[in-house]
């Protein structure tokens, strides 16, 4: 029997949060990407319209898929674009769910510009999914994309003398915005952010400053999700078992504290990110700012950015977990023919919101 396809509903709250820790990440960390207490409840929290599928077999949940569409910068314009994630299926199914019947006719819409999704590097059967020929969509790898889980005890040595780095007020609210917005619209897939507002749990305090007499020249929230969304370790293998043994010892060197098994990271994303024409001093500066207010809170953060964003050369060398996804460009048969595709060298997608 073929399961049914359907919008799903609050009800499905607690059989969607099922699905979704059903089938870990695996590698050298077993790891789940979460949305705890209640998954349908955690969607809805997401900010600009969030779309959440489920596929039901007799009484039994087993698969779900959600759109996330929001308002990102491509091309220096206003677009509209849907992240399409949580693809999962329960492994006890044997049918097949997402991007096809009812899934597939409710994603394509006129007012979407764009579609995309991010697999996990290593996750060798999904790619090989998305490469085979198939009539109703057309999926294309456009950059691979890292995400950083680092520890906050580090700094970098500059050379600028006369910046202030500070934490935002609320008279700087305005000022943010416009910056935020000026700087993004550089970037493709950088989110368009018209309220603070907008996004669940950020709040103006949360945004910290870098300036010189009073212009903006860096800046970036640090952002906790963790009430509704999280990252889970289910089990460490091979030499990752060995340092989380002997991690007591490591941490006091200055690496990651590792979090003990079944327990969620309690961190800050280090979100909306963005210097004033990429400029690299000021990227170290501001890091060097932050890293000594992340670090009276938390034992650690977490940034993403694609592989080849200027960023990547400061946080490859530092101790530091990470994983790679790859990011797909999703092109449907009946998608608007005035779609727009964002140039893939020059991607920032905000990773608070992947």
């Amino acid at each position: 029997m073929i399961g049914t396809d359907y919008l799903a509903t609050p009800e499905d709250g607690k059989e969607l949060l099922r699905i979704l820790e059903s089938s870990p990440a695996k590698g050298s960390i077993e790891l789940i990407y979460t949305r705890r207490p209640d998954a349908y409840a955690s969607y809805m929290k997401e900010p600009g319209e969030a779309i959440v599928y489920a596929t039901r077999k007799e009484d039994r949940l087993v698969g779900t898929q959600a759109a996330l569409i929001r308002e990102v910068y491509i091309g220096g314009k206003e677009s509209k674009a849907a992240y399409i994630c949580g693809l999962k299926k329960d492994p006890e199914y044997s049918g097949t769910v997402g991007f096809s019947g009812g899934y597939r006719k409710a994603l394509v819409r006129e007012d979407v510009d764009y579609y995309f999704c991010s697999v996990v590097s290593d996750n060798d059967k999904v790619h090989q999914m998305f490469q085979r020929k198939n009539p109703w969509m057309h999926m294309t790898p456009i950059q691979e994309y890292i995400t950083y889980i680092l520890t906050p005890r580090f700094y970098y040595k500059t050379k600028a003398t006369d910046l202030c780095f500070r934490q935002a007020k609320e008279e700087d609210k305005e000022k943010i915005l416009t910056f935020l917005n000026s700087e993004g619209k550089k970037k493709d897939l950088f989110p368009v952010i018209k309220n603070i507002e907008d996004f669940h749990g950020l709040h103006i305090g949360d945004f910290y400053l870098l300036e010189k007499t009073g212009e903006i020249l860096a800046t970036a929230a640090l952002w906790n999700q963790t009430d509704y969304k999280q990252y889970v370790v289910k089990k460490y293998r091979g030499l990752m078992r060995l340092a989380r043994f002997f991690n007591p010892v490591l941490s006091l060197l200055g690496y990651l504290k590792l979090p003990k098994e079944n327990k969620y990271l309690e961190f800050p994303m280090l979100s909306f990110f963005l210097c004033k024409d990429d400029n690299v001093e000021y990227y170290k500066t501001f890091l060097s700012g932050v890293n000594q207010e992340i670090k009276k809170t938390y034992d650690c953060y977490v940034i993403g950015m694609p592989k080849n964003y200027y960023g990547v050369d400061l946080f490859r060398k530092l101790p530091s977990i990470h994983f790679d996804t790859v990011l797909y460009s999703i092109q449907f048969r009946f998608q608007k023919e005035n779609a727009l595709e964002p140039d893939a060298s020059n991607l920032y997608p905000e990773c608070g919101l992947l």
